[in-house]
Parts: structure tokens; C-alpha cells; sequence
């Protein structure tokens, strides 16, 4: 893994553990009925200079508090990062959003079934937080979440 993905990675968590705009709770089982599918690729609700991004969903998990938790990679962001090495970062690969979250987000299906980033590290980073109640999901659509996650990196 990058270094630039791997300090993401790291971001995200601790990110989750400072936003206002996240929830704990714990999880209770997988859930494989869900709206959105492991593997499909999504555009979104951008930011307007990232008309181009999208997100991919690598995991759906259900919570008995927060219902259906979807787990998305980010790709084609423009976020401004001092600590990449070219001041940007265009990927996330992992972000916990409600369903809902995604649903205000998603614009239209581009593809039904993609390749999965590398996902695994960052997840299992953010679960064991979420497990110690230290962690949540967003509630906010993408875009905001980027732009929280943007300025966090800013500070």
C-alpha cells in the first residue's frame, strides 16, 4: 500500500473518531439484501471540480441501531494534501457512510461490477475502532465528507 493511501487510511479513522457528523454503535451481521451491491460503481453528488469522481462499494454490513452500513473507496477526488508527495490525493479506499448518506449521494449506476480496491487495511483500522466505540459511520453525503476530510488534512 502507498504511503499517501496507508496515511489516508489512518486519517479516515482517526477522522471518524473527531467529526460531530458521525454515530457509534455495533455492528450485528452481514446484510446481503441492501439497495447497493459489493463491487458496483457509482457517480455522485461531486464537488464541482471533481465531476469525474466516483465511488465503489466494497462492503455492506447491517447494524441493529444504524441499519445498512456502506462501506465506499473514493477514486478521481482533488484533494488538497500536504503529506502526498504531489499536495494532492484522488483516492480513499475506505469511507463507512449510512445508507441513507449514500442514497442523498449516488447519481446513477455506471458499472454493476468492478474490481475492489484495497480496501481490507483501512476497514479493519476503522472496525476496531468502531468496535471500541471510538468510531462511527458519516452521515453527511460524500461530497461533504470529502470536504471535511480535505480541510481536516489542511489544519
Amino acid at each position: 500500500m502507498s504511503r499517501t493511501i496507508f496515511v489516508l487510511s489512518i486519517f479516515c479513522c482517526m477522522l471518524m473518531t473527531a467529526t460531530a457528523s458521525i454515530t457509534t454503535s455495533r455492528i450485528r451481521s452481514e446484510k446481503t439484501e441492501a439497495k447497493y451491491k459489493v463491487g458496483q460503481m457509482w457517480s455522485y453528488k461531486a464537488r464541482p471540480h471533481e465531476e469525474k469522481s466516483y465511488f465503489i462499494i466494497v462492503k455492506i454490513e447491517n447494524d441493529a441501531k444504524l441499519g445498512t452500513i456502506v462501506h465506499v473507496a473514493m477514486r478521481g477526488l482533488k484533494m488538497k494534501n500536504p503529506r502526498s508527495p504531489d499536495g494532492i490525493s484522488d483516492t480513499v479506499n475506505h469511507m463507512p457512510f449510512t445508507e441513507d448518506a449514500v442514497s442523498r449521494s449516488a447519481l446513477k449506476l455506471l458499472k454493476e461490477k468492478v474490481e475492489l480496491p484495497d480496501y481490507e487495511e483501512g476497514y479493519q483500522m476503522w472496525r476496531d475502532a468502531f468496535d471500541d466505540e471510538r468510531a462511527g459511520v458519516y452521515t453527511i453525503t460524500l461530497a461533504e465528507a470529502v470536504k471535511v476530510m480535505e480541510t481536516t488534512l489542511n489544519q
